[in-house]
């Protein structure tokens, strides 16, 4: 067994039946660096084949784990990790159907989401995209595309994350959905104004989605990009803001 599965290993040893592999508690995953390694690790294992032709690979999942932070809904564990392996309903695919491969992908997920909450909750943030820098344009186009795929799929999860938002937040995610879309060329400030969106959400969220109650101050409020009819016009900078 590698390095890695050891440390990421957070129970029990061996292969086992996928129907005893229970959804997780994230209170009893211990939290772990998740680096440039871990990072590698969980990217090459989505581009592997294997799994079911919906799952997810890098820039969906994260715009996925974004979504879920950013727009918290009330979903237990069961449901919101199954469709990152392209499933509906509780059911682990036989791609990581031992227990020791079940933990380790579980916990770089849940790893994945702890390091991208971090980096949005910083003061100021410094949120980059680790799944679309250095791409060229066409490939950057794409990747924000399957970016937006990810993201819309952890906003329709359920509803509760429209409790206590304002018009700014629906206004938000209006313009990271034009900016996403599989329809939308990649505009000069595309980027920059789903950025700006996303801390806008982020703004008013009430909790951290799965990963459970607030651990820090409210966040300013933050203004959400310009719009034009289209809801793409251009959107300044935010100070201390990189583009995702």
């Amino acid at each position: 067994m590698s390095s890695l599965a050891k440390r990421y290993r957070s129970g029990s040893a061996g292969r086992s039946d996928q129907a005893e592999l229970m959804p997780p508690d994230l209170r009893t995953i211990t939290p772990a660096p998740f680096g440039e390694m871990q990072r590698a690790r969980l990217a090459g294992w989505l581009r592997e084949t294997g799994w079911q032709r919906e799952h997810m690979e890098m820039a969906a999942l994260e715009g996925y784990l974004v979504a879920l932070i950013a727009w918290p809904v009330g979903v237990p564990t069961g449901a919101w990790l199954p469709p990152i392996w392209g499933e509906r309903g509780w059911k682990v695919p036989a791609k990581i159907a031992s227990r020791s491969q079940y933990e380790e992908f579980v916990a770089l997920a849940v790893g994945f989401m702890r390091a991208l909450d971090g980096i949005l909750t910083q003061q100021p943030s410094r949120f980059e995209s680790s799944v679309l820098r250095g791409l060229n344009e066409r490939a950057r186009g794409a990747g924000l595309q399957a970016w937006g795929k990810g993201f819309m799929t952890g906003l329709t999860l359920g509803s509760q994350g429209l409790k206590g938002r304002n018009g700014s937040a629906g206004a938000a995610v209006r313009v990271i959905a034009a900016n996403t879309s599989a329809s939308a060329p990649l505009g000069p400030n595309a980027i920059e104004e789903v950025v700006s969106c996303i801390f806008t959400l982020m703004a008013q969220r009430v909790s951290r989605g799965p990963l459970g109650p607030l651990e820090i101050a409210a966040l300013p409020v933050m203004p959400v990009a310009r719009s034009t009819e289209t809801e793409r016009g251009a959107s300044s900078r935010k100070p201390g803001m990189r583009s995702i």
